[in-house]
C-alpha cells in the first residue's frame, strides 16, 4: 500500500479514536493493522502520562 494513504488512514482513525466513533479498542486494533505492527502514540494517551505526573498531591 502507498506510504502516503497510509498515513492518511492513520490519521482518519486517529480522529475516530479521539471522537470516539468507535471503540479504542478498535481503533487500537485499525492502528496497529495500518501500522504494520507499531502503535504510534496517540495523543490521548500522552496527556493522560502529563496528567499523572505532574500531580503534586496533598
Amino acid at each position: 500500500m502507498d506510504e502516503m494513504r497510509k498515513k492518511i488512514i492513520i490519521q482518519e482513525i486517529n480522529s475516530w479514536k479521539e471522537s470516539r466513533m468507535l471503540p479504542e479498542q478498535y481503533c487500537n486494533y485499525l492502528l496497529a493493522l495500518y501500522g504494520q505492527g507499531e502503535l504510534p502514540p496517540s495523543k490521548s494517551n500522552e496527556t493522560a502520562s502529563k496528567k499523572t505526573t505532574s500531580f503534586s498531591g496533598c
